[in-house]
């Protein structure tokens, strides 16, 4: 009797440590984030329209970063649809007054716009919206036109962000 005891005891005790042993490496099995991708978005140039006439332009260059396992899941980039939703964001709020020193929210027009985004592409993609230059060129000026070219210029080429330094687990590039 004494052995038959033994026996069922060692065979308990291994059984506890291989099905403790299984459980605690499903644990240490799952997926770790792994940071955090910035990515520039072309400059952006919205107009400021006064009585049917443009006054001047917005100028803005944004980053996002999103979780680098969620932007691979994807089926398609979020760059289009935050240009669209910065740009329409912009646009709405856009008048003449902002080359007059009118403040801008930064802060809510960030959550706007990511909370739009994430809606439009069904989950929660950007985590944040940086700005990384935010002007407006008011046509009056002298060499507002030359403003308004290199402005062009800064996003005439628009490049897979996957192929650029500006897309890392690091931090934004001086665009």
């Amino acid at each position: 009797m004494v052995g038959m005891w033994a026996v069922v005891v060692t065979l308990g005790a291994g059984y506890a440590a291989a099905n403790f042993a299984i459980n605690s490496g499903e644990e240490e099995a799952k997926p770790k984030l792994e940071g955090l991708r910035y990515t520039s978005l072309p400059t952006m140039s919205v107009p400021v329209v006064e009585r049917g006439k443009v006054e001047g332009y917005v100028v803005v260059r944004m980053v996002y970063t999103a979780d680098a396992a969620v932007l691979r899941s994807l089926a398609s980039s979020p760059d289009p649809f935050l240009t669209d939703e910065i740009f329409r964001n912009l646009y709405s709020h856009a008048e003449t007054n902002f080359g007059k020193l009118q403040r801008l929210d930064l802060g809510n027009f960030a959550t706007e716009v990511k909370a739009a985004v994430n809606a439009r592409m069904g989950a929660d993609v950007v985590q944040d919206l940086l700005v990384d230059g935010l002007n407006y060129i008011n046509l009056s000026e002298p060499d507002a036109m030359r403003k308004v070219a290199a402005a062009a210029h800064d996003s005439a080429v628009p490049q897979d962000p996957r192929d650029t330094p500006a897309t890392y687990a690091g931090a934004p590039s001086k665009h």
